[in-house]
């Protein structure tokens, strides 16, 4: 004869078998549909991380450098690319709105010295492709890989009569991940941008192998970086780590004052290639309330960090 205390125990242990098969089995569903899973981010407490020595990296020649006094010229590239100068070194990639959109020109503060200046128009651009009627934009080369340490140096120049407040974003400065072949084009890791007079930075990470489409949890961090600077030259600095599982780094400076510093922090995507640059006025809401807006760059750099 057998127990009911025997009867309810088997029971009890059938029941945990029962929803131990049923767990395994809604995870095999899962990943049969192929939901994409995260890599574990390492424990954050061992990354020792620390600021980038940019006045000792930055004693040293740069890795790369362009200061637009040969025009300018990219490899590829949409929109109107009347303006290339087959003799300028390459950028590796342009989107250019309109004709005007990209033209090297005299310094405003400096006739004897030669700047890039990006405009872009509103409503122009029309037989182009909707992204490239946003911009207008050089793109450098891709990244070697995606746990880099790197710092950037650029000067810019807001003209306040061609850059008024403007209710409407723009991106000025971005790096752009490279997706992976299972995945389509996402937000910009580190975009630097410029509403209502105001300069913001927005950073951003996945960890995904394959980031699916309409993925939105970026985990983005923003802060806002102070009044936007007119009609002088300022130099940003960009020190810039790398690593999309928490051990990342980003430090900014404004004319040598440290603007941003935060460390430890997932930073980028978990690409095979590392982030590139681009620059210059990406409208993406496609809209401004001025019908036109001017920036000016010079002297781009850029070291590598072992």
């Amino acid at each position: 004869m057998i127990k009911k205390g025997s009867i309810k125990k088997n029971n009890r242990i059938t029941e945990i078998i029962a929803i131990s098969i049923l767990m395994l089995l809604i995870s095999a569903c899962s990943l049969s549909r192929g939901e994409a899973t995260s890599q574990e981010a390492p424990d954050t407490r061992n990354c020792n991380c620390q600021s980038l020595d940019i006045t000792k990296i930055m004693l040293r020649p740069p890795d790369w450098e362009y200061d637009f006094e040969n025009g300018w010229n990219a490899e590829y590239g949409k929109g109107d690319l009347s303006q290339r100068n087959t003799q300028a070194l390459a950028w590796r990639y342009s989107q250019m709105q309109t004709s005007s959109a990209g033209e090297v020109m005299p310094d405003p503060k400096n006739a004897n010295n030669s700047v890039m200046r990006f405009l872009w128009q509103r409503g122009k651009g029309q037989q182009y492709d909707t992204n490239t009627q946003k911009k207008a934009h050089l793109y450098g080369a891709f990244g070697e890989h995606n746990i880099q340490k790197e710092v950037w140096s650029l000067d810019l120049y807001f003209p306040s009569a061609e850059m008024p407040s403007d209710k409407e974003p723009e991106i000025l400065i971005q790096w752009h991940g490279v997706p992976d072949n299972c995945e389509l084009p996402r937000n910009p890791p580190i975009a630097l941008a410029n509403q209502q007079d105001r300069l913001s930075v927005t950073w951003r990470c996945d960890q995904k192998n394959c980031t699916p489409w309409g993925f939105k949890r970026w985990d983005a961090g923003w802060k806002d970086l102070g009044e936007t600077p007119k009609d002088q030259w300022v130099n940003f600095v960009f020190a810039i780590q790398w690593d999309p599982f928490g051990c990342g780094v980003l430090e900014i400076w404004q004319d040598g004052n440290r603007i941003l510093d935060e460390k430890e922090i997932p930073l980028g995507f978990n690409d095979t290639l590392g982030a590139y640059l681009g620059f210059g006025i990406y409208k993406y809401t496609l809209t401004s309330e001025s019908q036109y807006r001017t920036i000016y760059f010079d002297n781009v750099k850029q070291w590598i960090v072992p």
